[in-house]
């Protein structure tokens, strides 16, 4: 009897601890998810501005920049951030050695910069020519992309810290801060002269405010003086050598839809593609809660079965969100395309395709991450070659000219990495457990310490 009592006591106490988990891991989504819906309403603000107040052609040259800026961001990341995120979960309580790490990788991350740069900005100005944006216009919108990409690549770096340091305050903080700066920057703006040129200049001036901040956080929380090492330049380098030839796949892979819209269609057809890519915000949201939360904390868990159970959660979880999301899209159109203005309310049909490749994209992203964050790499022979077919198959079919061509190849086409990606996860997870690093804390035995407390 005392046996059964005693039994009883201690199943009754595991289960009011594990409630008491889940409790404090549902309390630090919701105030973290409160503050970022409203970074993505003010970020939606900004974008319906633009959408509104800039005609078919100069939306076009601010859609094209920005793909092409976020291209070179992701050349010259080439897996990085990702090897930053997986080394700094062994060590991310040790000032000295995350400051050498972060020195380390702000290094190597400049010098691919200047490669991205190189490759990129040819492709930028002839697709702006195409397009037939005036000289004027290209010699504005060229240097400001470039400094926006160059704030970004440093911000990116830097960001790693405050995200394995699980900082949310600080990371909510600096959000905030940026958008609440673009919006400021583009409302007045609309009231007195708004183009492309000023869209762009808007959003660089904010990306450098969110670099200049994080600098100044980090170097007060990390040894900032710290040398750089040679150990983790090796261990960076030896990730981004498996991992490059897939990032910069998946770098023109992730801008496709502009590129193919860009190459077969015309300004009004890449406006209509850029206006309706605004409604992606919303899985902007979904994602910037999992890369902000879950991610480094899955990055930082060192128990093979929970990391199985949680990558399963988070992949079902985000599937079922954002597939209602696209339902309901799908249902009413109307109102979205309203917000867009009368210049796009003839793209009644195309809205659900668009919400579905963002909804996909969002996808494919938070289970890569979550891939790369523990250094599983694509096996590039595999997923590259399979990738190009399925996309050549698919360019062959459809009507590259028109909107919905290409956002039914961007759908179609996302679901090979997506199924990669899945396979690599089930993989590792089965295969076997990695070694707890020297910072990493363990999951513990009833999967909740992954969530962990903020």
């Amino acid at each position: 009897m005392s046996d059964a009592g005693s039994d009883g006591v201690v199943s009754r106490s595991a289960r009011s601890e594990r409630h008491r988990k889940w409790l404090g891991w549902l309390n630090l989504l919701a105030r973290f998810a409160s503050v970022q819906l409203v970074i993505q309403v003010l970020g939606f603000l900004s974008g319906i501005l633009i959408v509104r107040h800039l005609s078919k052609p100069d939306y076009a040259w601010f859609t094209i920049a920005n793909s092409l800026a976020a291209t070179m961001n992701m050349l010259a990341d080439v897996g990085v951030s990702g090897a930053l995120t997986a080394v700094g979960g062994e060590l991310w309580q040790d000032n000295a050695r995350f400051g050498s790490l972060v020195r380390t990788g702000l290094a190597l991350r400049r010098k691919f910069a200047i490669v991205s740069a190189t490759v990129v900005t040819p492709l930028f100005i002839w697709m702006l020519v195409k397009n037939q944006a005036p000289t004027a216009t290209i010699a504005v919108l060229l240097p400001a992309a470039l400094v926006g990409f160059l704030m970004q690549l440093t911000a990116g770096v830097l960001g790693v810290v405050i995200s394995l340091r699980q900082e949310i305050r600080r990371m909510q903080l600096l959000g905030l801060a940026a958008a609440l700066l673009r919006l400021g920057l583009l409302a007045p703006a609309c009231l007195i002269f708004i183009d492309s040129r000023v869209a762009v200049v808007a959003g660089t001036i904010a990306v450098a405010m969110q670099a200049w901040i994080l600098r100044r956080w980090v170097r007060s929380s990390v040894d900032w003086h710290a040398p750089e090492s040679p150990e983790y330049r090796s261990r960076i380098l030896s990730i981004v050598k498996k991992q490059a030839p897939i990032t910069i796949f998946h770098c023109v892979q992730g801008q496709i839809i502009v590129l193919l819209i860009s190459i077969f269609g015309n300004e009004e057809r890449v406006a209509e593609i850029g206006a309706l890519g605004r409604f992606a915000v919303i899985f902007t949201l979904i994602s910037s809660v999992m890369n902000g939360i879950v991610v480094p904390r899955f990055a930082r868990c060192q128990e093979r079965s929970i990391l199985r159970r949680r990558y399963w959660q988070v992949a079902i979880g985000f599937g079922v969100l954002t597939g209602t999301l696209v339902a309901l899209s799908a249902a009413f159109p109307r109102p979205l395309l309203w917000v867009l203005g009368g210049r796009y309310a003839n793209l009644e049909s195309e809205v659900w395709l668009m919400m579905l490749n963002a909804a996909l994209g969002g996808m494919f992203v938070c289970l890569v991450s979550m891939t790369y964050c523990r250094g599983w790499i694509f096996p590039a022979a595999i997923c590259i070659p399979l990738e190009i077919v399925t996309q050549a198959a698919l360019i062959l079919i459809f009507d590259m000219s028109t909107v919905r061509g290409v956002l039914l190849v961007g759908c179609i086409g996302s679901a090979p990495g997506i199924l990669l990606a899945i396979a690599i996860a089930h993989l590792r997870t089965r295969k076997s457990a990695p070694p707890p690093g020297p910072g990493a804390r363990s999951g513990g035995s009833d999967g909740l310490e992954l969530l962990g407390n903020s």
